[in-house]
């Protein structure tokens, strides 16, 4: 390769990223340059800034969370002359779940000198009235979204981080929402027909199986097919829903009639409620009440590096 560069998100993982990033520094022995993001938003900036400022090839390696390989992905979409590589080091890791990962310092090692081969894969938006949000695995609005930014804006969140009971803050939060939630309406425009869906719990539209931190939501989803998945879940009770919950893990629970899915290249939805929606993870936007909202797939939008070996 002619220039390798790691993003390091050295909080992501309460921290295990750092620890990740120390570790393997320590045993590389190609040239390389290196990141560390500060901010929200950072690790798109300076993966633009790489391949907007190099005419070679660049392998940009991902060393964070779900959030941080996000935001290398969508500053590079774009360019065809980078590729990406990742080391996960979050959380939830749900990219890890499905997309080849570096595992090991000898792959890593090995990809850099022997040039191995990427895969070309898809990318999502979704696009509001008033922005835009592109995404790696999916977006969505509903329960799901409003538990995710009660969870990211608690002030609870930080301390239970360090104690390392992080994961109880999101516990606590879907037990909040599933007593208090109110459940919206939305209409799906499809090329055949005209949907109407009330009592709605959630909508997420998918790229990759997993979400959540290894709820598989959308077991038939691939990220290099060309198409996206929606999955829509509604009326049904609030303690179905907590049962419900337990079988996504399996991939169980599309055999209720309460959950629905659909697969196209697009999809147009209007939302009749002001409704909370996240994309990968992270908060989007407020539905405006009766205003149109679409989903797309951007095909072979981005390069995905792959270790040829299982390593040492």
């Amino acid at each position: 390769m002619n220039k390798v560069v790691f993003i390091v998100n050295e909080y992501a993982g309460r921290g295990r990223a750092k620890k990740i990033w120390v570790a393997w520094k320590a045993k590389i022995t190609f040239p390389y340059s290196y990141y560390l993001t500060e901010y929200t938003g950072h690790a798109t900036e300076i993966a633009k800034n790489c391949a907007e400022n190099s005419t070679e090839d660049v392998f940009i390696i991902a060393i964070g969370g779900d959030g941080t390989i996000h935001e290398i992905i969508s500053g590079v979409t774009e360019y065809e002359h980078v590729r990406i590589g990742v080391i996960s080091a979050g959380s939830g890791n749900d990219f890890g779940r499905t997309f080849s990962i570096f595992q090991t310092v000898e792959q890593l090692q090995e990809y850099v000198n022997d040039f191995n081969p990427y895969e070309e894969l898809d990318f999502g938006k979704l696009t509001a009235p008033q922005d835009s949000y592109g995404f790696v695995n999916n977006a969505g609005f509903g329960f799901d979204a409003k538990v995710v930014y009660s969870v990211n804006n608690s002030k609870w969140k930080k301390w239970l981080n360090a104690l390392e009971l992080g994961k109880l803050t999101y516990i606590l939060y879907v037990i909040k929402e599933l007593l208090t939630f109110n459940r919206f309406s939305f209409t799906l425009h499809t090329e055949e027909d005209t949907i109407k869906f009330d009592d709605v719990w959630f909508i997420v539209v998918c790229n990759q199986p997993f979400f959540g931190g290894g709820m598989k939501i959308s077991p038939n989803s691939q990220p290099n097919d060309q198409l996206i998945e929606m999955t829509v879940v509604n009326k049904l009770t609030r303690w179905k829903l907590l049962f419900i919950f337990g079988t996504v893990f399996f991939g169980k629970h599309t055999k209720y009639k309460e959950v629905k899915q659909f697969q196209a290249k697009n999809f147009r939805i209007t939302m009749h409620d002001q409704v909370y929606g996240h994309v990968d993870g992270e908060f989007s936007c407020m539905t405006y009440v009766d205003q149109s909202y679409s989903f797309s797939v951007q095909s072979k939008a981005w390069n995905l590096a792959k270790p040829k070996s299982k390593g040492s």
